[in-house]
């Protein structure tokens, strides 16, 4: 389980056919393994210096970018909450961004359909930033966070959770639900997330915040939101994976009518398997509701277990159909990982990646609601 600190326009492009892509990725690695440019062996190469956000290993794979002047297309909300395939999503430094979406895509030989970023509490609504999302062919997925930032500032009683409840802030969310309802697009909002464990002002015992007070808070924010009339919202409970500090996240669950989408944030830093890592938050989960679950933010600590774990990824999502999507945080040290997070820091780990995505069957784009 990780421990991590806090810290401080696009054409639309087609999706990538799997047949295509796979056959490239495997001529264009023989290729260049003739050639002596990709290094045989360790799965700890962590990428090279200089590289850009993301290692090229495969730059002669980049996406083809697709015919100007293609209209966004209007996603139903209704598709994104109960989605007719699996969304792959991803966490860039910049995202949403073009060029990191387009390594990304070409990496994993399928283009994301989530876009994750983050908002702290002292940053306004953007509706660029979910337009840029749509036009990359993504939903956003605006992790939204009570606080005003700071690497370790988690004392920040301003955000705390009892003076959201009772109207402190109620001119800043009003905006910024107008905001939202204003850009018309489905937007997932994930409101202060893992909020069962200790590193944020939202926690439970920091800034004198006690129980119940996350419940109260959430709820008050939903409902401002229903009384401001924004239909556009998909609102996603995220609480932490369960670990050793982690408390029940039973406890934090604001009710059915208050929630759409359920899930968690699961990091390896050790696990042999993706299995071991999800499995008793999962049903924990599926105890509280019988909700979709997605899992916010998931990936593994460069090692000795990274290629396995990258694989049992994908064979445990397909063994849980529940789970109808997950965000890759394809960030490094230098952005906002406390390792280096990438699936593109070795050839072996891309590989067990793009390799086990194939394997999914994935929402297309436009999102289409399951039947």
């Amino acid at each position: 389980m990780v421990r991590r600190s806090p810290f401080g326009r696009p054409v639309p492009q087609l999706r990538i056919r799997r047949p295509r892509i796979l056959l490239l990725t495997v001529l264009a690695l023989a290729l260049v393994s003739a050639l002596g440019f990709v290094a045989a062996g360790s799965d700890d190469s962590g990428g090279g210096a200089g590289a850009g956000p993301f290692p090229s290993l495969f730059p002669s794979l980049a996406p083809r970018p697709a015919p100007t002047g293609t209209a966004v297309a209007q996603v139903d909300r209704k598709a994104v909450v109960h989605p007719d395939g699996l969304l792959f999503g991803v966490s860039t430094p910049k995202g949403p961004n073009q060029a990191e979406t387009d390594e990304v895509a070409a990496a994993a030989g399928e283009r994301p359909t989530v876009q994750e970023y983050f908002v702290k509490w002292n940053e306004e609504f953007d509706p660029d930033t979910v337009e840029r999302s749509y036009e990359l062919g993504a939903v956003p997925l605006l992790t939204w966070e009570p606080w005003a930032g700071g690497d370790q500032n988690v004392d920040q009683p301003q955000y705390a959770l009892r003076r959201i409840t009772s109207g402190a802030h109620d001119g800043y969310l009003t905006r910024f639900a107008q905001g939202v309802k204003a850009q018309g697009q489905p937007v997932v909002l994930r409101f202060a997330h893992e909020m069962n464990a200790d590193w944020y002002p939202w926690a439970q015992g920091r800034n004198g915040n006690r129980a119940g007070d996350y419940v109260a808070a959430w709820r008050h924010v939903h409902d401002l939101f229903r009384d401001e009339g924004v239909t556009n919202v998909v609102w996603f409970w995220c609480p932490d994976a369960v670990g050793d500090s982690e408390a029940d996240p039973a406890g934090y669950y604001p009710g059915h009518d208050y929630v759409d989408w359920i899930g968690t944030d699961a990091y390896s830093t050790g696990d042999e398997s993706a299995e071991r890592t999800l499995q008793a938050t999962y049903d924990a989960l599926t105890a509280i509701a019988d909700k979709p679950i997605f899992i916010g933010e998931t990936s593994v600590k460069p090692g000795e277990h990274r290629t396995d774990w990258t694989s049992e990824l994908f064979v445990w999502l397909r063994s849980h159909p529940k789970v109808i999507g997950f965000c890759w945080f394809q960030h490094n040290k230098e952005g906002r990982g406390r390792y280096d997070w990438r699936f593109t820091t070795s050839a072996d780990s891309q590989r067990a990646f793009s390799t086990g995505l194939a394997t999914q069957r994935l929402a297309d784009w436009p999102l289409r609601a399951a039947s």
